[in-house]
């Protein structure tokens, strides 16, 4: 790793998609934090935390609504869509919580596990088996819930009834008919310390304090991931969801579901207008109901007694039905559109209250001896509603098709009146046609509320609210963002304090704030596919400040050099200039370009006498602004707090026709003296700037396809060109040459930058690749696909204090990722593991020479040396091979974790293919069967595959020494029966055969051994 560059993946920002079906949960940090009594000391408020919940197609994301980290998330194994979601939180205190109607056992601490046996929708049978909740008893921590008990319903009937275990659930409905329940877990973690960073917009004091979770490595890219935020507590923690139970629950899609406030009961509506009622965590079902009409369910609403169960529908019906008795108690048909809130007030009578998108709020008296909804009075609200809901009877929040939240007081004598709305945005008002569904409200949660939290339980901000304390609200709109509202009681207004952007679109632009501004709580400025652009300082998803007044797609944006000035612009052909300190738009540039703007900087040496900016366009035209005479006066009033319309002024001056076709790249040099720009024309041209007027220098020509970015060097007098040929080209502005060309492929390159000061290069092609050049060696020295599509954007950061070395890398696929050099790290960790690893070798080469070889073997295992492994063994056995099988046998071995085991038996495995080895080889074998059970060793991993590779070189070996024993006889015949002729004065023994007649031959087989008189035949007799 030394002397090469080293690079990986700090945090990831990447799409959540909100999808507009939102809820929320709270949880515990710490089981020792979990108070059994029903009030919470205010002093532990801190350990509750409410998590987002969203689901959007196939997928159910659990979010940290502090920093809009991504917890956790779960994707439906078939191609289905989650139709609707809920979720309910029930806290240690609140679980012995039932209704009059049940009893409980309480000294029940377990939940006893169910199997059942559910058909899913393709007609296959599938077991399915609940998994057991844990209770988080600290005392009892395998004890997790409770056991089942029975009584008689008011019909005579036994109902097996089930306490509800503590925790946060969500309910999930499918397309294909499913019901899902999962449960939050978390998993508690103790992290450094990091500085936190306070709210800028001091609107939410609660949420100075952040909260995060420790990213997940990026497995696609391979490299590891790490946690880089200023907004993370001490205290972070990670979720999963777990699958507690699933099921078919209709016959047809559904359409709504609904927790009952102490989770015993889930309701499931569908869209043939039945209602089912499910013991959620008995899975069983206790009611099946079904809407005269038949339409479909769209509102589903238990009153908190549990007396009524009221629906109402698609086509503006309401049904209320007995909940005890099961039986429709009244029928009516109060509007026309759908129903989309429910509530219920009981007093001298019992009044219900519904509102659907007919814009009527009804006020219905239920008569249940007459069984009739008897209609009072119905009031027409001004918003086109898309979405409603009542904190209480007596406050009712509705969301419009046009993005603006209204909050009413109702009454059932007295007046509607509005209490509280959305501040309108600045900006034209939008076109009749050209109302974007974008905007559009698709779901309102109270903040700091969850479900089923009692409101005597100070964790969260429950208690029951006058007009004057108004709650805080998630508002899901159509384009996947969510955003907190908070409600300013002097100007009876909802400002937004917040937004979790779900969905990034095409990142088209990134740029760096300098240290300071607005005191650090702010990082980068992202530029998407949207008129927003958004101000983000920690890696997930929140946002605390959006730059809203475009009337049309920002494509790009500039920040000054002392970071209080910020320009956009985008396809309204506009260039807005917004103020660091109010964020405010404090000056607008008109009448400059007619076409989108593509890309803009500001001059490098800015002063208040000098502080230019240049824009390019798809016009083919160059416009320089002067900032300095028409923005700063008015920057400045904006600081004294001044407020009036922002001022409209033209451009300085320009070069109208600077390329032939649009102009796409555009960078300033270092010192001023230059301006280039690059277009489709395959084309670059140098512009000298002299008296506030653009003049041309010259032009370089060599790239074969249209340019597509520009870089001056910060310290070279070199400028860097990169084009859809996938060249990147460097030119020399001593002799305006090209020096020097980089190239790998014809893939596009889309972006560059120059760091480590300008001896490296980082660019970004269309196939979403980053790869850093050195270009001294002229050669790519890193390269990773981090990214599925092109990459738009790049910026490098580097902190000179710390040398701290990262570029953000935004693409067409709304991801945004963080890339940190740690090449100085990864060498200074080698170059101490090397000491180390000399340091080892030294003591193992001691305790070798000294006969300590059970310390030998070790140690050289634990550095993963076979070869020094393999020595040990063999002087061990040279001194005592007994010794040494017992030690293996009963000390080592056993003592050895899987990781070691396994590394032990991978060296063996290579042993075993050399004959020369085999001995030792087969020590550590017979050591290793002889400490594990054939049963153990089957269960161990990655078993198999050693077993038989052991079996086939021990065959083998067996069968070399098994040859190796046949040639030994062989040896044996020439050694002892082919003996050397003796000295002696007789003729040759053949001759002598051959003088004798053939009757004086004896007639029996000769048996070499027999010759001479040797009485004693040799060990081996061979018969010829």
């Amino acid at each position: 790793m030394e002397g090469k560059n080293c690079f990986r993946t700090r945090w990831a920002q990447k799409p959540i998609y909100s999808g507009g079906n939102i809820a929320s949960v709270g949880v515990m940090l710490s089981e020792n934090d979990v108070n059994t009594s029903s009030q919470v000391d205010p002093s532990e408020d801190k350990k509750l935390r409410e998590l987002l919940i969203m689901a959007c197609g196939d997928t159910l994301n659990v979010v940290c609504n502090r920093t809009g980290s991504l917890l956790c998330s779960y994707t439906l194994p078939i191609e289905d869509v989650i139709l609707c979601v809920d979720a309910v939180t029930i806290l240690e205190s609140q679980s012995d919580y039932f209704t009059p109607s049940i009893e409980t056992n309480k000294d029940a601490n377990t939940i006893t596990k169910l199997e059942t046996a559910s058909k899913g929708p393709a007609g296959l049978n599938k077991k399915r088996k609940s998994t057991k909740v844990q209770s988080p008893d600290a005392n009892n921590p395998d004890d997790g819930a409770m056991e089942n008990y029975s009584k008689k319903n008011s019909d005579g009937g036994d109902v097996a009834e089930l306490k509800v275990p503590p925790g946060s659930y969500i309910a999930i409905g499918t397309r294909l008919l499913q019901l899902c329940i999962f449960q939050v877990v978390v998993n508690h973690q103790e992290r450094t310390a990091i500085p936190t960073v306070p709210d800028p917009t001091n609107k939410n004091a609660e949420e100075s304090t952040e909260t995060g979770t420790h990213e997940v490595a990026d497995i696609e890219s391979g490299h590891d991931q790490k946690v880089f935020s200023k907004t993370l507590d001490a205290l972070t923690f990670e979720a999963e969801l777990k699958l507690v139970y699933q099921w078919t629950a209709a016959q047809h899609a559904i359409s709504v579901i609904k927790f009952s406030s102490g989770a015993q009961y889930l309701m499931s509506g569908s869209t043939d207008g039945s209602i089912k009622v499910w013991n959620a965590f008995h899975h069983h079902l206790t009611h099946n109901l079904r809407c005269p009409s038949g339409s479909l369910i769209q509102t589903v609403y238990l009153d908190p007694t549990e007396s009524f169960l009221i629906l109402g529908t698609f086509e503006g019906h309401l049904s209320v039905f007995d909940f005890q008795k099961k039986v429709l108690l009244a029928h009516a048909r109060p509007h026309v559109q759908a129903v989309e809130a429910i509530t219920v007030l009981h007093e001298d009578a019992t009044y219900i209250r519904a509102i659907a998108r007919d814009r009527r709020l009804s006020f219905l008296e239920l008569r249940a001896d007459s069984r009739e909804l008897i209609d009072k009075r119905s009031v027409v609200v001004k918003e086109h509603l898309t979405c409603a809901r009542f904190e209480s009877p007596g406050v009712l929040h509705i969301g419009a098709q046009d993005g603006q939240v209204s909050t009413y007081h109702v009454s059932t004598t007295g007046p509607v009146r509005l209490i509280c709305r959305t501040e309108t945005l600045p900006g034209p008002a939008p076109e009749k046609d050209a109302e974007s569904l974008d905007a559009m409200v698709r779901c309102i949660v109270i903040a700091e509320r969850p479900a089923g939290v009692e409101p005597s339980l100070k964790g969260f901000k429950v208690a029951n609210r006058g007009e004057k304390e108004l709650s805080s609200l998630y508002v899901a709109d159509g384009g996947f963002n969510i955003s907190r509202l908070c409600a300013d009681h002097a100007q009876a207004k909802y400002t937004v304090s917040s937004v979790l952007v779900g969905f990034l679109d095409q990142i088209f632009d990134v740029k760096l704030l300098p240290d300071g501004v607005a005191g650090d709580a702010y990082e980068r400025i992202v530029v998407n596919n949207s008129k927003d652009v958004f101000l983000y300082h920690s890696p997930g998803c929140l946002s605390r400040q959006a730059l809203r007044g475009h009337s049309g797609i920002v494509m790009c944006c500039a920040v000054s050099s002392d970071g209080s000035l910020i320009a956009t612009g985008g396809t309204d052909t506009e260039v807005r200039f917004w103020s660091t300190t109010t964020w405010q738009t404090v000056a607008c540039g008109v009448g400059g370009h007619i076409a989108e703007i593509s890309s803009m900087c500001f001059n490098a040496k800015q002063t208040p006498e000098s502080l230019l900016l240049f824009t390019i366009s798809a016009d083919e035209n160059l416009r320089l602004w002067d900032i300095a005479k028409y923005v700063l006066p008015f920057l400045k009033r904006s600081t004294d707090g001044e407020a009036s319309p922002p001022p409209q002024f033209s451009h300085q001056s320009g070069v109208n026709s600077a390329h032939n076709g649009p102009v796409f790249a555009l960078a300033v040099s270092p010192n001023d003296q230059y301006v280039a720009t690059g277009g489709k024309d395959k084309l670059i041209h140098l512009w000298n700037v002299k008296g506030k007027k653009l003049y041309k220098e010259k032009t370089l020509n060599g790239h074969r396809k249209g340019i597509s970015v520009l870089a001056f060097s910060p310290t070279d007098r070199v400028l860097a060109s990169a084009s859809s040929d996938g060249a990147v080209r460097l030119w020399s502005l001593v002799s305006l040459a090209c020096v020097k060309t980089l190239q790998t492929d014809k893939t596009p390159v889309l972006q560059l930058a120059f760091f480590n000061h300008a001896t490296q290069l980082v660019t970004g092609n269309s196939d979403g690749v980053l790869r850093v050049w050195a270009l001294g060696a002229s050669e790519a020295v890193w390269s990773s696909e981090l990214h599925r599509s092109k990459v738009w954007a790049l910026v490098v950061k580097e902190v000179s204090e710390t040398g701290e070395i990262f570029f953000l890398s935004g693409a067409a696929d709304g991801t945004l990722i963080a890339t940190e050099d740690y090449t100085a790290e990864g060498a200074e960790i080698l170059r101490q593991e090397r000491r180390d690893g000399i340091l080892q070798e030294q003591t193992l080469a001691n305790a070798i020479r000294r006969g300590e070889f059970a310390k030998a073997f070790s140690l050289a295992l634990r550095l993963s040396h076979p070869r020094h492994l393999r020595q040990v063994l063999v002087q061990w056995c040279a001194k005592d091979l007994m010794l040494c099988e017992n030690t293996l046998k009963s000390e080592i071995i056993p003592s050895l974790m899987n990781e070691n085991l396994l590394r032990l038996l991978q060296f063996t495995r290579e042993w075993l293919t050399n004959s020369r080895h085999y001995n030792v080889a087969s020590v550590v074998l017979s050591a290793f069967f002889g400490t594990y059970h054939f049963i153990d060793i089957a269960k161990m991993p990655s078993m198999r595959g050693l077993i038989e590779v052991f079996l086939a070189y021990s065959k083998k070996h067996s069968q070399r020494q098994h040859n190796l024993l046949w040639r030994t006889y062989y040896v044996d015949y020439l050694t002892h029966a082919l003996e050397p002729n003796k000295l002696t004065t007789m003729p040759h023994f053949t001759e002598q055969l051959n003088d004798l007649p053939r009757d004086a031959l004896p007639r029996k087989s000769i048996e070499v051994g027999d010759v001479d008189g040797v009485d004693e035949p040799p060990k081996s007799r061979v018969r010829v």
